[in-house]
């Protein structure tokens, strides 16, 4: 039976997982922590991939080259942008896209610059074939996982389903958070979800995104650690019916 890969950025993120692991050991995968076991009798990887787009696109495909997963949950902590949303809400990534992937117009010099004109630009899907590969902008979940998620039993705060922003960005500027929701639908922001998305678009392995709000700068509410663990406990139920759901 192949694993799923579960992927989180911090030790907040990816403890609570580990720590549920039968017959955990830990696995070399390059720089990156990785630990293998089973969780509820089925087989899962946990890879804590550090913070930040490059370390999760290389930690991911390291983990698909070594594990061969049937799944990849990228989960953690993120920080709100939706009015309608408060500190331990998740989202679940319908759809996730890389904030900083922006296409900006021509301007010539004298002309000043516009952080808000920019229109999101393509992210190239490797693969060995001669040519550029194909383009995405966004990057949507898969069904499989998508309608695991939407099946789990939480009653600790909202769930909802929506875009999820990546970027190496942390937006505090209130109005450029509005931005960003009001254009490209973000409901959060985190720095992972578009970069393992792209690298499991290149194997073509089903792909989600799951995060929690941990702080929103919207409603002036500080980080709040716990909310990792929340995370981590709704994903475990989510990989559970992803298995009971789909049989593999």
């Amino acid at each position: 039976m192949k694993p799923i890969v579960c992927t989180g950025a911090m030790d907040v993120e990816t403890l609570e997982l580990m720590d549920g692991l039968k017959g955990a050991h830990t696995v070399p995968l390059g720089c990156w922590k990785c630990v293998a076991g089973e969780l509820d009798g089925y087989p899962v990887v946990v890879v804590r991939t550090n913070q930040g787009m490059a370390n999760a696109a290389a930690s991911t495909a390291l983990a698909i080259e070594r594990f061969a997963p049937c799944a990849v949950v990228n989960q953690g902590t993120s920080g709100g942008h939706s009015p309608d949303l408060h500190t331990g809400d998740l989202v679940l990534g319908q759809r996730v896209i890389n904030m900083n992937a922006v296409r900006t117009p021509e301007r010539a010099r004298g002309m000043g610059i516009d952080p808000t004109c920019g229109q999101l630009l393509g992210l190239e899907i490797a693969n060995p074939h001669p040519g550029d590969g194909p383009k995405q902008t966004v990057f949507e979940a898969d069904a499989g996982l998508l309608r695991a998620a939407q099946s789990v039993a939480w009653d600790k705060s909202s769930v909802v389903c929506g875009v999820i922003g990546s970027g190496d960005v942390w937006n505090n500027e209130l109005d450029r958070i509005a931005w960003l929701h009001e254009q490209w639908g973000t409901l959060t922001e985190e720095m992972e979800a578009a970069a393992c998305a792209q690298i499991c678009a290149a194997y073509q392995i089903p792909f989600l995104g799951v995060r929690i709000l941990s702080n929103t700068a919207v409603h002036g509410e500080p980080f709040d650690a716990h909310t990792g663990i929340d995370c981590q406990r709704f994903v475990r139920t989510l990989l559970r019916e992803y298995r009971e759901q789909n049989g593999c």
